[in-house]
């Protein structure tokens, strides 16, 4: 088996078996299963300590043996200064929290002492709450609300973590985040914004910003999020976008309604495509800005036709019949236009005269043949935890990341 020492050395060897004997004294006063839970609750702290002080004694000597200790050190000649271990130090895991011996070797090369449990267990010097136990409280954090951790945690083990480190968890977890575009996935890109209940904001909040781009293998993966004002800020969003024109030569942007992010597009070479699920989403909203009764007749009337010109399946046929067929849907639209106008729906009719130019762009050049965003399932998936409570702007942004990265992008511990 191969395997990678913490600083980057390769060394074959062969699958080791590592037993460890371990003798748990329970306390248990009835046969009740709740009982037994409870006390076998209470042993998994110092069982698990056990586990860790025996690999690793057994590592450090074997190591030391065999030479692998001073490479990592980068060392030509080591000794033993301690290999018990007289100092103790705390180290918080997912169990609680542990005491492990301070190993110590003289390295002769340099003439001093050196540390090497930390090194050993693969966490850096002075660290207390290890990587592998940020990244996990992190994500559970990002996935249920602070006192759901800490309850779920405290129940199955003795760890006991305060809602202030949840958040701490939740912050490093997300430095480690970064999103970037995919050469090697589809050229086509979504685009959305949804508002966050951020403190001392006002009202609205802010607005997380996402850009996400389709896989060969179906599916979406985030490519760039933000968080920042309303209508401001997409140009950091899309900036990656004109660097990447140099691989895909063209791309195919998938927005809904609102013009905002277009303004973050100067200067690079799009086809834009309208999601057809906004469409009709979106003329409820402009119908109810025209004053048009709810479910009255032409409420139902312009509904019934939006919904009919944004119903595309997937056009497999040969080109001449899907231009026919869109030439068709954009002719039933342009008569609806001019029925809103003549009916004095001035609202409905500006917004689809804004949509009408790039509502089958994708279908024209043959790149799609539907158009849904996938990306309002990731808007729905992120504000799932965030709408729980109001934030800073630092911990929503985290919580974004995390849950996008963890739902659609791998992120896992």
């Amino acid at each position: 088996m191969l395997s990678i020492l913490p600083n980057g050395i390769k060394k074959e060897e062969s699958i080791m078996q590592v037993v460890v004997p371990i003798t748990v004294n329970v306390d248990i006063d009835s046969p009740n299963l709740k009982e037994i839970i409870n006390g076998f609750r209470d042993a998994l702290n110092p069982c698990f300590q056990t586990v860790v002080l025996q690999v690793l004694n057994y590592f450090a000597l074997k190591y030391m043996r065999d030479g692998t200790l001073a490479q990592m050190l980068h060392s030509s000649k080591l000794t033993w200064k301690t290999s018990k271990g007289n100092e103790m130090t705390s180290i918080h895991t997912i169990f609680g929290k542990i005491q492990v011996p301070q190993l110590q070797v003289k390295d002769h090369e340099r003439k001093g002492r050196r540390y090497i449990t930390r090194l050993l267990l693969g966490i850096q010097p002075r660290v207390r709450i290890p990587h592998i136990t940020v990244k996990m409280i992190g994500l559970m954090g990002s996935l249920a609300t602070y006192r759901v951790v800490k309850k779920i945690a405290s129940m199955f083990t003795a760890a006991n973590f305060s809602l202030m480190s949840i958040l701490r968890c939740i912050r490093k977890a997300a430095q480690e985040i970064d999103f970037s575009i995919q050469e090697q996935e589809k050229n086509e890109f979504e685009a959305d914004g949804t508002g966050l209940p951020v403190k001392k904001t006002g009202k609205r909040g802010k607005e997380l910003k996402v850009l996400a781009q389709r896989k060969k293998t179906r599916g979406i993966r985030i490519a760039g999020m933000a968080l920042g004002q309303y209508k401001k800020g997409w140009d950091k969003i899309f900036n990656p976008l004109k660097e990447s024109l140099k691989k895909f030569k063209e791309i195919f942007l998938i927005t809904d309604g609102d013009t905002t992010p277009l303004e973050g597009l100067k200067g690079i070479k799009i086809t834009l495509q309208r999601c057809l699920f906004h469409i009709p989403h979106e003329t409820k909203y402009t119908l109810w800005e025209d004053k048009v009764k709810r479910k009255s007749e032409p409420w139902k009337y312009i509904l019934a036709q939006v919904l009919d010109i944004t119903n595309v399946r997937r056009i497999k046929e040969e080109q001449g019949v899907a231009e026919r067929f869109i030439q068709r849907k954009l002719d039933q639209f342009t008569l609806l236009i001019t029925y809103c106008r003549m009916n004095g729906y001035e609202h409905t009719a500006h917004y689809f005269s804004d949509a009408k130019a790039d509502l089958f762009s994708g279908i024209e050049k043959r790149v799609m043949g539907a158009t849904l965003s996938y990306i309002e399932r990731v808007m729905r998936t992120i504000n799932m935890r965030i709408n729980v409570a109001k934030w800073s702007s630092e911990s929503a942004l985290a919580v974004a990341k995390i849950r996008g990265a963890y739902y659609y992008n791998g992120f896992n511990v």
